[in-house]
C-alpha cells in the first residue's frame, strides 16, 4: 500500500512539474496603414489595384495576415490584418506592408470610396473615379 501511494505522488509530482507549454497560435491585430496609392481613374470592368504602406511590426515575428473586406457597388471597406507569431526569439528586423496590393474590379459608374480601418477606430478615407 504504500508503493502506491510514492507512485501516485512521484505521478502527481511529475505532471505538476513539466511546463505546460501555451498556445502557439499567432495574434492577431489591425495594421496602421500610413498612406495608399491607386490610379484616379478606372473605366467599369477594370482591375482597380491599391498598394498599401505602413509598419506591421518592429520585429520579424510580425507579418502580414490578410486583407478583411466588405465590397458595395461605390464604397470598399478594407481592414489590413497582422499577425505575431509568439516565438521566444524573433529577427531584428522591421515589417512593412511595402506596397501590399489589394485589387477589385470597378462595376458601377461614379465616385468610388475607399475607407481603410485603423487600429484606433479612425478611417482613411479616399476616392477613386469609376467611367
Amino acid at each position: 500500500m504504500k508503493s502506491i501511494h510514492l507512485i501516485l505522488l512521484a505521478v502527481v509530482v511529475l505532471l505538476n512539474g513539466c511546463p505546460i507549454e501555451p498556445d502557439k497560435a499567432p495574434v492577431q491585430f489591425i495594421v496602421k496603414v500610413d498612406s495608399i496609392s491607386h490610379s484616379s481613374f478606372a473605366a467599369t470592368t477594370d482591375t482597380v489595384t491599391i498598394r498599401l504602406f505602413g509598419i506591421v511590426g518592429s520585429d520579424g515575428c510580425h507579418s502580414f495576415s490578410r486583407f478583411e473586406a466588405l465590397r458595395q457597388p461605390w464604397q470598399l471597406d478594407l481592414t489590413v490584418w497582422g499577425q505575431r507569431s509568439l516565438a521566444n526569439v524573433c529577427p531584428d528586423v522591421m515589417v512593412y506592408l511595402d506596397g501590399k496590393e489589394y485589387k477589385f474590379v470597378a462595376t458601377h459608374q461614379g465616385w468610388f470610396s475607399i475607407n481603410i480601418h485603423q487600429p484606433d477606430g479612425s478611417v482613411l478615407r479616399d476616392s477613386i473615379i469609376i467611367k
